[in-house]
């Protein structure tokens, strides 16, 4: 159970990342709406694809290796 906690946590600090992008309008509320539609099916994508959709979304400024400097 404490992995599955662990993994909301993530996704919510990764919505409020996101979050903060949308009100500074360096994304979209679409491009937004995608992110959280990731999340929502992580299963289904590889790392790569999840990597190069979020910096397709966010235009290169957001993608997994903004997590590994944190």
């Amino acid at each position: 159970m404490a992995l599955f906690e662990e993994l909301e946590r993530v996704k919510l600090r990764f919505i409020t990342t996101c979050e903060k992008l949308l009100v500074k309008e360096c994304i979209s509320e679409d491009d937004f709406e995608q992110i959280l539609s990731l999340l929502d099916n992580l299963d289904d994508y590889t790392e790569e694809q999840l990597n190069e959709e979020l910096a397709r979304l966010t235009k290169g400024r957001f993608d997994l290796s903004f997590w590994e400097n944190r």
